[in-house]
């Protein structure tokens, strides 16, 4: 758990250095020190969580041997690293390049250009291994709630469900990773009754630079982040507890701020959105009533082979172990998720189908991996919460 809060502050850190224009050695050092780190985790035992140190050294030897060609790797997540690296600021992306969404969040590619700047130059190969870094805090974290065999098959979700988005430059994969330990994080720390964790200064701490991370990858994180703390609030709403921990709940909110002051900034600048414009109503209304549209998006999510077999896997888990707290938390934000994405689609600027088509494989990662894994948790019946 502190190796994971420690990775996961300095990744923030180095945002914040890049968007204050902070000294080149500066951001080298938080680099180093968050290798540093990573070195610790693997040698400090070796023996200890081996699955995973093996795991993650393949996926950065894929990283490193594969190129980079697909259009937002190469074309928004490296490019706004590769300005970022030259510019030595984050708020260079405000300079009119269109063509790469200036206005998405660059969480990782400012992690990507401080690795760049730490060799000392830019090329379209080691900068892509910031992705396959930002996967680490999470998956240290999953090792202290699970059994080491269901650790392995937690490993194997996320093969599955991930994939190859584990190193070739996307961000989807870290989205559904983030937004699955920050559900986490969020059930630990709100919905279980009376468990050890509710009360651990450390976890409220992961809590936030996860919450904050899972916003600052892309848009869909704020959405995301937003569900969860929905979904938590009409959870305790309902049984009488809303006042309960409000304080807590209050604090995490501030993970919001980043992501807002990095948007009230496009927005200064006049750097638009795809979706929030002003023709959102004129896209969204006429494909309302248009029972075809449903059945499109219907077929694109909801019949997702991925996502019929992750959530199959929940409800068998839930047969088994019927922890209701935990079945409510995970159905509600779920849907929550599928009504926005309703949304989002019906609302798109671009060609309904051609959306849906080179999207939607994408976004539904976040659901399989959280349905997936909240799966196997409620299996896991002699972890730890109390």
């Amino acid at each position: 758990e502190k190796i994971a809060f420690i990775l996961s502050f300095l990744i923030l850190n180095n945002y914040l250095f890049l968007s204050l224009s902070f000294f080149p050695i500066l951001i080298k050092i938080n680099f180093l020190f968050f290798l540093g780190v990573v070195v610790y985790f693997y040698f400090k035992n070796f023996q200890e969580n081996l699955f995973l140190k093996i795991f993650f050294l393949f996926i950065i030897f894929i990283s490193l041997g594969t190129p980079t060609f697909d259009w937002d790797a190469r074309s928004i997540w490296l490019f706004h690293g590769k300005r970022i690296f030259y510019e030595n600021s984050i708020l260079s992306l405000a300079d009119s390049y269109e063509f790469s969404h200036s206005g998405y969040p660059n969480l990782i590619p400012a992690f990507a250009s401080a690795l760049a700047l730490l060799v000392g130059h830019w090329n379209e190969v080691f900068p892509k291994l910031a992705f396959p870094l930002m996967f680490l805090p999470p998956m240290i974290l999953m090792y202290s709630f699970l059994k080491s065999t269901h650790y392995l098959i937690f490993l194997s979700i996320v093969f599955f469900t991930i994939g190859n988005y584990l190193f070739n430059g996307w961000a989807d994969g870290l989205v559904a990773m983030y937004f699955g330990s920050s559900a986490f994080l969020m059930y630990l720390l709100f919905i279980v009754e009376n468990n050890f964790y509710r009360n651990k200064l450390l976890i409220f701490l992961l809590a936030f630079c996860f919450f904050t991370t899972l916003t600052l990858i892309k848009n869909e994180g704020f959405v995301l982040l937003l569900i969860l703390f929905l979904t938590t609030f009409l959870i305790k709403f309902y049984k009488g507890e809303a006042n309960k921990n409000i304080g807590k709940f209050a604090l995490l909110l501030i993970s919001f701020l980043p992501i807002v002051l990095w948007k009230y900034f496009c927005y200064s600048k006049g750097i638009s959105n795809d979706y929030l414009n002003v023709d959102i109503l004129s896209n969204l209304l006429p494909r309302l009533d248009d029972l075809n549209n449903y059945k499109l998006i219907s077929y694109f999510l909801l019949l997702n082979e991925k996502f019929i077999i992750t959530l199959s896997f929940f409800l068998i888990s839930f047969w088994f172990r019927r922890n209701r707290e935990l079945f409510s938390f995970v159905i509600i934000a779920t849907m929550m998720y599928i009504v926005t994405l309703f949304l989002i689609y019906f609302s798109t600027p671009f060609d309904f189908k051609w959306q849906l088509d080179s999207s939607a494989a994408r976004v539904v990662k976040s659901l399989t991996f959280f349905l997936a894994f909240f799966g196997l948790y409620n299996l896991d019946a002699e972890r730890k919460i109390s």
